[in-house]
């Protein structure tokens, strides 16, 4: 249904005006939402005012009322900060206006189980949590439960970050950190990708000069990290697509990058396409110590993958997959979409199915988002994407098929997922990413190195952020002109 024939205009007589948009586009999520000053005759108008001890919200749809909601926001309830009631009451507002099914319900972070982990550290049990959730933001029960399982799986994974130096201090002191390595290159762009990578025909030489830029930039780290007396336990080189690399510039990438930091615990690399993929590059990457690998096919439909621009099969995808085992890879991770164009509940049956059949230690399951900035939104009248019934069938399955051998272990939200739905890493026991978690669980400061790279600095519940500039050449530049 149609439910805006324009823009939606936000007026508050509060700060709060980011929290009022977040919540407005889980009900208009291709609408242009602004900031308005009056009750316009024409189009949904949100108004949010705080009067009278609370926070009230009122929907407007042609000059004419359609929903009013409030909430006390005195003495409210330990979960419920002001900043919550407020989208509380915008949330209830819609829901009674134009109404929209949120498996996530209120909640519009990205990182849900974060919230959840912070109710443990009050010490409330599973059950007033779930009810938590459940009553007053109005999470699906199953969406509860999940955030509960990764919350649990987030704190088990942070112990083993920090235990694997054996250092005897709280969580808070210690300084075990997680390196990411951004490599910005693909062989081709997928077209619902808008990542930070550079697409264009493969230039030898471009790649030269952005991995001498990047050595430069991980001298400099190193020594950061040796001043702060930063221990690395993990290293997660990504991208893109790292062994789209030539071998001697990937093997001068892993030389550079050894001799910068210490040997890890866990060492990733993004073998993502499986068409960039060979055994000596394989061979590389153990020589070097990586024990954690991606082969990433995102389906197991040869219609689909070429339809989506990557210029691999299915076929290729075990080739690579079985190459790394018998290379000697105990640790692989292939990663899945849910909500490709024109995919069937019968494609992603096949492909869960088939990918379970190879035994990978992580299966990371991604929920489609459409990103303003890809080519995805050229196709969309003719290639329709799976709606949110269909996107929630599939990845019931998917639960259902990996819940004998893998357990969720992280969690996260994008914007513009199809159906409000997440993403979501499953593991075998204690095969969880130590990365994944304190990166995505914000759990340990993590360094940046490379265009689009952020650095993530955590100090108790402080984090604070660096960001590296995106564009590769731009990156090339500023480097070489320190």
């Amino acid at each position: 249904m149609d439910k805006s024939n324009g823009m939606i205009r936000l007026i508050c007589d509060h700060k709060y005006f980011d929290e009022i948009y977040t919540v407005a586009k889980l009900f208009f999520p291709n609408e242009r939402v602004i900031k308005g000053h009056e009750i316009c005759q024409e189009g949904y108008v949100i108004e949010n005012l705080l009067e009278d001890g609370f926070s009230k919200t009122i929907i407007y749809n042609d000059d004419k009322i359609l929903a009013t909601y409030k909430m006390p926001i005195e003495d409210p309830p330990p979960y419920l900060t002001l900043r919550r009631i407020i989208m509380l009451t915008v949330y209830h507002a819609l829901q009674i206006a134009v109404g929209a099914d949120t498996p996530w319900g209120a909640l519009t972070g990205i990182r849900p189980s974060k919230l959840v982990r912070e109710w443990f550290d009050k010490g409330w049990s599973d059950e007033e949590i779930i009810k938590i959730l459940q009553n007053h933001f109005c999470c699906k029960e199953e969406k509860a439960r999940l955030a509960l399982t990764v919350a649990y799986a987030e704190n088990r994974v942070t112990e083993r970050i920090y235990s694997t130096h054996n250092v005897e201090h709280p969580i808070e002191d210690r300084k075990e950190i997680g390196v990411y390595v951004s490599i910005p290159f693909c062989p081709t762009r997928c077209i619902y990708c808008s990542f930070n990578t550079e697409h264009k025909p493969a230039d030898c030489t471009l790649h030269k000069k952005y991995i001498l830029a990047l050595a430069d930039e991980c001298v400099e780290k190193s020594k950061y990290a040796q001043e702060m007396g930063y221990v690395v336990n993990s290293i997660y080189i990504g991208g893109g697509t790292p062994t789209v690399l030539s071998p001697d510039l990937l093997e001068y990438m892993l030389e550079t990058v050894a001799m910068a930091f210490n040997k890890p615990v866990e060492y990733t690399v993004e073998a993502g396409r499986p068409d960039t993929i060979t055994a000596e590059k394989l061979k590389l990457l153990q020589r070097y110590g990586v024990n954690r690998i991606a082969v990433n096919p995102q389906t197991l439909s040869n219609q689909t993958l070429l339809f989506i621009g990557r210029k691999h099969t299915v076929s290729d995808f075990f080739n690579a997959f079985l190459m790394a085992r018998d290379v000697g890879f105990k640790c692989i991770n292939v990663d899945l979409i849910v909500g490709l164009p024109s995919e069937t509940i019968d494609n992603i049956k096949y492909s869960i199915e088939n990918v379970v059949a190879l035994s990978p230690e992580n299966i990371t399951i991604h929920t489609l988002a459409i990103k303003r900035a890809s080519r995805l939104n050229e196709f969309l009248q003719e290639y329709p994407l799976p709606n949110a019934s269909t996107i929630e069938s599939m990845l019931n399955i998917i639960a259902k098929e990996l819940s004998c051998e893998y357990a969720p272990y992280y969690l996260y939200r994008q914007k513009n997922m199809i159906g409000l739905f997440e993403n979501i890493g499953y593991s075998k026991p204690s095969k969880e990413c130590l990365y994944n978690v304190g990166m995505m669980a914000e759990t340990q400061t993590i360094l940046g190195i490379g265009a689009g790279a952020v650095s993530k600095f955590v100090e108790g519940n402080k984090i604070t952020r660096e960001f590296n500039v995106k564009n590769a050449e731009i990156y090339i530049e500023r480097r070489n002109s320190k």
